[in-house]
């Protein structure tokens, strides 16, 4: 047998069917189609492959995640105006000498004393005009309004006045301070030189400070001659031992002496030479003549007078 009746000899190949399933609905086409035709149809048809292990993945949106973010930011703002911390109820005061916290508080604004229950929020506090309104005070030269978070929400830090004298007038005593500005006296100081109104003025005075030296009682807004007030301190300086002086309306200051009378020196102009014209006509009419006064009068001191007692 020759080697052209072997290979003659091999069986046919057989060509593979597709499934009589698939040729009969037709989504191959007819019998008769290319395999390889119906192999390509069947890979389009198949369904992707997922491997098992893959994570599954879950897609937000940006529209849902800005509504969330502001859903967030609204209970936040929420809370913040409407949560208790957020009101305040005590303040942080520092400086005082002769105010209290109390009263400092009650000078903010921040809390009505007829209503303590009416609270105001951080959010609503104007630290300038709350400055503003404490050195609209008379006993308050400087004041500093800082804001925070709570605890320390708001922190108050003052400078106050201090009294260089106290004036008692209508029976009634206070602070003055060294600008001639009346403070309402808060404790007993007894290093300051006290000034009565002896004998008050049923009219006003001409001038800045028309209440001095009359019967109506000083608050605030007051004011005393601002020559007055150096007048006292000058004489307070000169006799340390003097703690009471005397003011009236016509003479203006006045001490009196031990001897028996009265030395009216008006205001703190030209003290050193009324000093030394009051000491000279002393000298001359009480130590050399034996006469006693009612009073000495060098308010002016280039025409200085006296009254002598009978």
């Amino acid at each position: 047998m020759s080697m052209r009746d072997k290979i003659s000899a091999r069986p046919p190949r057989l060509k593979r069917r597709p499934p009589d399933d698939l040729l009969e609905s037709g989504s191959l086409g007819s019998p008769s189609a290319p395999l390889g035709v119906a192999r390509r149809r069947l890979r389009r048809k198949a369904p992707p492959a997922v491997p098992r292990a893959a994570p599954a993945r879950i897609y937000l949106s940006t529209r849902w995640l800005s509504a969330f973010m502001v859903i967030i930011l609204l209970i936040v703002l929420y809370l913040f105006l409407t949560h208790e911390a957020f009101f305040v109820q005590t303040i942080y005061v520092g400086g005082t000498r002769y105010l209290s916290g109390g009263e400092i508080f009650t000078r903010t604004g921040l809390i009505d004393p007829e209503n303590p229950s009416r609270l105001t929020h951080l959010f609503w506090i104007d630290p300038a005009a709350i400055e503003r309104r404490l050195e609209a005070d008379p006993s308050i030269a400087d004041a500093t309004v800082e804001l925070g978070w709570p605890p320390m929400m708001v922190q108050v830090t003052v400078t106050e006045r201090e009294p260089v004298l106290v004036w008692e007038q209508a029976s009634l005593r206070v602070w003055v301070d060294a600008r001639g500005r009346v403070m309402q006296l808060r404790q007993d100081l007894p290093h300051l030189p006290r000034v009565i109104v002896e004998k008050p003025s049923r009219t006003l005075n001409i001038g800045e400070c028309p209440l001095q030296g009359t019967e109506e009682l000083l608050g605030p807004g007051s004011c005393i001659d601002l020559n007055t007030v150096i007048g006292v301190q000058q004489f307070k300086a000169l006799y340390p031992n003097v703690d009471e002086l005397v003011y009236d309306s016509a003479k203006g200051l006045g001490y009196r002496d031990g001897r028996g009378w009265m030395f009216w020196f008006g205001d703190g102009r030209d003290m050193l030479t009324k000093i030394a014209v009051y000491n000279e006509i002393v000298r001359q009419v009480y130590e050399r003549r034996g006469r006693r006064f009612l009073e000495v009068n060098v308010s002016d001191p280039d025409a200085p007078y006296y009254s002598l007692a009978r």
